[in-house]
C-alpha cells in the first residue's frame, strides 16, 4: 500500500511554500501603489507610527487612498488574471479522460452531512441537489474501508486532524463499474474532477492532469486565499 501520509505531508509543505511565496507577490503589487508621502509635513491628526497596509488611517490620508486602490486591483485585474490561469488548467484536462476504474462513484466525499447537503438542495444549491439525487452515504467507514481501501486510506491521510468528511457511493454504479444511466448522468459527474487540487484514486485517468497542474493549482489557491484575507482586513 502506498504511503499516503508522507506525500500527505510533502504536498502540506510544499504548499505553505508556495503561500509564503504568494504573499511576498502580492505585497510587491501592493506597494505599487503606496504613495509616496511625506509623513511630517502633514497636518492631518494621525497616531500611526509607520503606514503599513493594515492600518487605521484617517480620513483623507493618502494612505487610505492607497488602501482603496489596493483593494480594487485585487478584486478586479488580479482575480481576473487568476480566472484566466484557472481556464487554462481547465483546458489541459481535455487531453486526459476516465479510465472507467468506479473509484470515484464507489466513494464520493462531502464535507456536509446527508441532511446538510439535503437542506442545501432544497433552498437551491444545484451542486447539493445533484449530489443528493445519485449519492448514498455509506452505513460506516469500516464499509468504505472494505469497498475501496486504497482511496479510503489516500483520503483518510490527507485530511486535517479536525476535519470531518462524509462518505457515500453512486447508486447508478452497475456491478461491471459503468454508470447504469450514462446518458442522463448530472453534471457533476461530467465535469469531474472539478479541479485539480481534488484527491483522486490512483486509479483515475485524470490524476497524471492533476499532478501536472498541481503545483499552479496551489499557487492560484494560495493568491486566492490571499486575496480573501486582504478583502476581510480591507473591505
Amino acid at each position: 500500500m502506498a504511503d499516503y501520509g508522507t506525500e500527505a505531508e510533502r504536498l502540506k509543505e510544499e504548499y505553505k511554500v508556495i503561500f509564503t511565496e504568494a504573499a511576498k507577490v502580492i505585497r510587491h503589487e501592493i506597494d505599487k501603489f503606496k504613495p509616496d508621502y511625506n509623513c511630517k509635513i502633514c497636518s492631518i491628526p494621525c497616531d500611526v507610527p509607520k503606514p503599513d497596509i493594515f492600518s487605521m488611517f484617517p480620513p483623507r490620508c493618502p494612505y487610505e487612498a492607497w488602501q482603496v486602490k489596493a483593494l480594487s486591483y485585487l478584486t478586479n485585474e488580479y482575480s481576473a488574471k487568476l480566472k484566466v490561469s484557472k481556464k487554462s488548467i481547465m483546458e489541459k484536462k481535455k487531453d486526459y479522460h476516465c479510465n472507467k476504474c468506479g473509484e470515484c462513484c464507489k466513494l464520493a466525499i462531502s464535507g456536509y452531512s446527508p441532511m446538510q447537503l439535503k437542506q442545501r438542495a432544497i433552498r437551491g444549491d444545484k451542486f447539493a441537489r445533484e449530489f443528493t439525487s445519485i449519492y448514498i452515504p455509506y452505513d460506516s467507514e469500516e464499509m468504505v474501508e472494505a469497498v475501496c481501501p486504497d482511496y479510503y486510506n489516500k483520503l483518510k491521510n490527507c485530511m486535517d486532524e479536525d476535519e470531518r468528511l462524509y462518505f457515500y457511493y453512486c447508486r447508478k454504479l452497475g456491478a461491471d463499474n459503468l454508470c447504469s444511466d450514462y446518458e442522463n448522468r448530472p453534471d457533476i459527474c461530467k465535469d469531474f474532477p472539478r479541479n485539480p487540487l481534488k484527491i483522486l484514486p490512483d486509479t483515475c485517468g485524470y490524476l497524471p492532469w492533476r499532478e501536472s497542474a498541481n503545483k499552479l493549482a496551489m499557487s492560484i489557491k494560495a493568491r486566492e486565499d490571499l486575496i480573501a484575507f486582504y478583502k476581510e482586513k480591507l473591505g
